[in-house]
């Protein structure tokens, strides 16, 4: 089938566009590109590549209908991806993460085309007990809040006909080829590196449930090859830690590592550990282990296959924020410069 990915240039889309070509679909993707998309150039079969800002489908009938023109499927992985990232400008987090996701969704049910949603288990926000998919949602974030929002719409959309999927994915880690260095155990992988030691703020007795960006892939495309899926709604995750833990991991990869406990003025409040019980039910299983994922990364950090890992390129946020003083307002000049960037790394 041809798959549409929106925000398929990403973290995670750079890894699920290269599993899909492998298992025989075509694969177009809409992305604006804030971080290149250089790295699918060389893909073959060839990628479709729309270059575009997505928030112009809310306003924009024909580009909507151009973009999914000859697709059987939508995943929907367009967002302001963290909180940080999403904290910047509450306002374009909720035009890309909500409105736009509204757009999109309600032209596939029109053209009665499959939707898989990228959500997060990060819309537990505060949970004391191991939640499933039936526990209370609870946001503590403008990131979180902007999924709920968009799960609620998809729900409250969905049909006997049109059966939306959300999956509700852990804190993502591992290797890709669009590379972040904003998520906690890739964090902790080039600290090990380059300081030998992993830098927990706060306590760090907070939950979270982790999960491989190539296992958090793989569950992609395993629900848009089975549309008999039981529910609407899946927690994908592998492991759950508590942040303090995860040092014991990286101590045993590399035992000099050190742990150094950092004040905070404002500790995370976000605390949840998920029940993946009804994944597996439907057959998925991820199997990448946070101790493998790590070690993976820090080899390609010692090899030079990352070259510089402090780089302000691999962190969302801060990324966002160095293009926003160069005063690039209009988000097609951004992306001129991003790629003028992108030919001289």
């Amino acid at each position: 089938m041809k798959v549409l990915v929106t925000g398929g240039a990403g973290y995670l889309g750079s890894v699920l566009v290269p599993k899909l070509i492998l298992r025989g679909h075509e694969v177009k993707v809409l992305d604006i590109g804030y971080f290149g998309i250089e790295h699918f150039r060389a893909m073959r079969p060839a990628v479709e590549i729309v270059r575009d800002d997505i928030r112009r489908i809310c306003g924009d009938k024909k580009l909507l209908q151009d973009a999914l023109s000859g697709c059987d499927a939508v995943i929907h992985l367009a967002a302001m991806s963290n909180d940080p990232s999403a904290e910047l400008n509450p306002e374009l987090t909720d035009q890309v993460n909500f409105q736009c996701t509204r757009a999109m969704a309600a032209a596939a049910k029109a053209h009665n085309i499959p939707f898989l949603f990228s959500s997060s288990c990060s819309v537990y926000g505060e949970s004391p007990d191991e939640v499933d998919e039936d526990g209370k949602v609870a946001p503590l974030t403008a990131y979180a809040r902007s999924k709920v929002d968009s799960e609620r719409f998809l729900l409250e959309t969905a049909t006997s006909a049109w059966r939306p999927v959300i999956l509700r994915n852990g804190t993502l880690f591992g290797y890709s080829q669009r590379m972040r260095f904003d998520l906690v155990v890739n964090i902790f992988s080039y600290c090990t590196v380059l300081y030998n030691e992993v830098r927990i703020f706060g306590d760090g007795r907070q939950w979270r449930p982790f999960l491989h960006v190539a296992d958090c892939a793989r569950a992609f495309v395993h629900f848009l090859e089975r549309p008999d899926h039981r529910h609407l709604v899946y927690n994908i995750a592998y492991e759950n830690f508590r942040v303090v833990d995860l040092y014991d991991i990286f101590k045993a990869i590399k035992p000099s590592c050190n742990a150094t406990y950092l004040k905070v003025d404002n500790p995370d409040t976000r605390d949840y550990h998920v029940s993946t019980a009804r994944m597996k039910a439907d057959g998925f299983a991820p199997d990448v282990t946070v101790r493998d994922g790590a070690q993976e990364m820090m080899e390609a950090i010692v090899t030079g296959r990352i070259a510089d890992p402090e780089a302000v390129y691999y962190r969302n946020a801060k990324w966002m924020k160095e293009l926003t003083t160069l005063g690039q307002t209009d988000h097609t000049q951004l992306v001129r410069f991003i790629e003028a960037m992108s030919s001289m790394r």
